[in-house]
């Protein structure tokens, strides 16, 4: 009776596990990694079911499920730690190896040495977590946290490669039947539930630290942009300019501000003047990298800081930014009327900290607007950068604000 409960163990704590990440992901539907962890213990728990409640462990259907249901426990484990840092995951590879395992193993099945069938299914499993170990380590990142995920699935794929020699060399060879009933299986069995609740800890602890960051972040965004808000921005900021000191990377700032924006709020109200800011901030967005960091530092300014990036690339990352937000349609601004915006760029000196650097770029953006507006200041090379048309009289006053 004990050695049953004891077999059971592992299933039931796969399965708990399985209910507890499901929950979490019904309270965060869009980390999809979430999903994918409960995939995998949910499969994982299956394979045990099978093989300790089968009456023919050696069968070829047994051989067959419970390798389907291990290799899906074991890819998904892979698959969802992997989108979770963004690293793709190349499925048709290991969907490879666990069928060419599954070939192996059936055709071990027929022969009188069951060893090798052990060896085929630890093995693909434990090459599927070594190749997911090696290819999500190019994405994770340097915290406690990821170091011990990845120690756990690197540690998960060497025990598969060493435990099959371990177990035949300790208990020699024998068949499915005689293997579960082993003292050493018993002490598998220990150590897979320990290594499973050990993994499950620490992703449940992922998880919950990437819904507390998430909530956090929400809490630092501007709802109307989506963008930074002023402190949480030059937060970033700073540390950005500390780092960029430290690997002596270059950084450039470009400070933008809408046109004639009381005009946009007393003529249309401040209804299509949110529009506007939104539009402005949703251009952002999309025009940046993800090493760059984007906020909006006032009520119709905004700040970006360009990370590894000198002054002439940075003069057309704001041309882009700047024409295509020319020829943007407002919702609610009269047909023909287009807004614009004023640009000032400042190139970082390593001497300098954040207050002096945003204060160059905005003094450059000050003088865009003395010099006519819609268009772009550099004020390291203390000269102006006038980019498009710049009408003057009746035309311009129709055609924009």
């Amino acid at each position: 009776m004990s050695e049953n409960i004891l077999a059971l163990a592992n299933p039931m704590l796969n399965m708990v596990f399985g209910i507890a990440f499901l929950i979490l992901w019904r309270r965060e539907p869009d980390a999809r990694w979430i999903a994918i962890i409960s995939v995998s213990y949910f499969a994982s728990a299956a394979g045990f079911f099978i093989f300790h409640l089968t009456p023919d462990p050696n069968g070829i259907p047994a051989v067959v499920a419970m390798h389907l249901f291990y290799s899906l426990g074991t890819i998904a484990m892979v698959w969802g730690i992997g989108t979770r840092y963004g690293q793709p995951i190349p499925h048709r590879l290991y969907a490879f190896i666990a069928g060419l395992g599954l070939v192996m193993m059936v055709g071990a099945s027929f022969g009188a040495d069951y060893n090798a069938r052990l060896y085929a299914a630890n093995a693909s499993y434990g090459l599927i977590l070594a190749l997911g170990t090696q290819a999500i380590a190019r994405k994770a990142g340097s915290e406690l946290l990821d170091k011990a995920i990845l120690f756990l699935l690197a540690m998960g794929g060497f025990q598969f490669f060493v435990r099959p020699l371990v177990a035949i060399m300790v208990q020699g060879e024998m068949t499915a039947v005689e293997y579960r009933e082993t003292p050493f299986y018993a002490v598998m069995v220990v150590w897979l539930a320990l290594a499973a609740v050990l993994m499950a800890l620490i992703l449940l602890g992922a998880a919950l630290t990437d819904q507390t960051k998430a909530v956090r972040d929400d809490a630092e965004r501007d709802t109307l942009t989506g963008l930074k808000v002023r402190g949480p921005f030059e937060t970033q900021a700073i540390a950005m300019l500390q780092r960029a000191r430290e690997e002596d990377v270059p950084i450039s700032v470009i400070v933008a501000d809408i046109d004639h924006f009381k005009r946009v709020n007393d003529i249309w109200g401040h209804q299509v003047g949110d529009s506007a800011i939104a539009g402005f901030g949703d251009l952002l967005r999309s025009a940046i990298r993800s090493t760059d960091i984007a906020g909006r530092v006032g009520g119709e300014e905004f700040c970006l800081f360009v990370w590894d990036c000198p002054a002439g690339p940075t003069r057309k990352l704001a041309e882009r930014i700047r024409a295509r937000f020319e020829h943007m349609q407002i919702e609610g601004i009269s047909d023909g009327v287009r807004l614009t915006a004023s640009f000032g760029i400042a190139q970082w000196e390593p001497d300098e900290g954040y207050g002096r650097l945003f204060a160059r770029a905005d003094a450059a953006l000050y003088r865009a607007k003395q010099a006519g507006r819609n268009r772009i200041v550099s004020q390291d090379e203390g000269m102006l950068l006038a980019m498009g048309p710049h009408r003057q009289g009746p035309d311009m006053r129709r055609a924009r604000v």
